[in-house]
C-alpha cells in the first residue's frame, strides 16, 4: 500500500514551503511599495470617494442657492454651476471607482490563472513521473514472467 505514495514524497518540507511563502509575500509587499503612486489600490479609491463627495457638496450648494430665489432667471446659474458640475464630478468619481473595481478583478483573475498554470504544470510532472514509474514496474514484471515460464514450441 505504501508504494502508491512514493512518487509524491520528494517535495520540500513544511518549513521550507512556509519560508518560501513568507519570502514571496515580502516580495509582493516590496513590489507594491516601489510601484507608481497612481498604481496603488487605495489611491484610486480615495480619488473616487473625493470626487463623488465633492460632487454631492457642489450639488447641495447649488440647491441651497437656488432655493433662496423665487425667480427662474436667478436659479439657472445655480443649476448650471452647482447641478451640472456636481453631476459631472459624481460621474467621474463613479467611473474612477468602476475602473478601480475592474483593475482589481483583472489582477485577481491573472493571479488565479497563473496559480492554475503552476498547479497544472506540477500535476503534469507528477503524472509523468508516475507513468514512467508504472511503465518500469510493468516492464520488470513482464521480464520476470517471461524468464520463469518454460519456452513453448511454436505450432
Amino acid at each position: 500500500m505504501s508504494e502508491r505514495f512514493t512518487v509524491l514524497d520528494g517535495g520540500p518540507s513544511v518549513d521550507e514551503r512556509d519560508a518560501r511563502l513568507t519570502e514571496g509575500a515580502d516580495e509582493l509587499v516590496d513590489d507594491r511599495a516601489e510601484g507608481s503612486f497612481a498604481g496603488r489600490d487605495h489611491v484610486l479609491l480615495a480619488i473616487a470617494g473625493a470626487l463623488m463627495g465633492l460632487g454631492i457638496c457642489v450639488i447641495l450648494i447649488g440647491w441651497a442657492g437656488a432655493a433662496n430665489s423665487t425667480l427662474v432667471e436667478e436659479q439657472v446659474p445655480y443649476l448650471i454651476s452647482g447641478g451640472l458640475l456636481g453631476i459631472a464630478l459624481c460621474t467621474i468619481g463613479a467611473l474612477t471607482l468602476f475602473s478601480h473595481w475592474l483593475t482589481l478583478g483583472i489582477r485577481e483573475a491573472r493571479a488565479h490563472e497563473a496559480a492554475r498554470r503552476r498547479d497544472h504544470q506540477e500535476l503534469v510532472g507528477v503524472l509523468q513521473t508516475l507513468a514512467s514509474s508504472l511503465a518500469e514496474k510493468e516492464a520488470k514484471r513482464n521480464v520476470r514472467a517471461r524468464s520463469t515460464r518454460a519456452e513453448r514450441p511454436l505450432r
